[in-house]
């Protein structure tokens, strides 16, 4: 298989820094939820984010 369509095998570091990732967005996205409301800017700062968390784990689970 291709290595980059391979499961990247983390750390116990690496996991706990993917796992701090995601609960700092999980606290923005329910701070968004509940101050703003449902609109396109919303929905595109969303999409953002949800990108933005996609890149720091990939980056976090590829470090050498």
């Amino acid at each position: 298989m291709n290595e980059k369509a391979k499961y990247t095998e983390v750390n116990d570091e690496q996991q706990k820094r993917i796992d701090d990732v995601r609960n700092i967005f999980s606290d923005v996205y329910d701070f968004i939820e509940k101050n703003c409301k449902s609109s396109r800017e919303t929905s595109l700062a969303l999409t953002k984010l949800e990108e933005t968390q996609f890149w720091l784990i990939k980056g976090i689970s590829r470090e050498i």
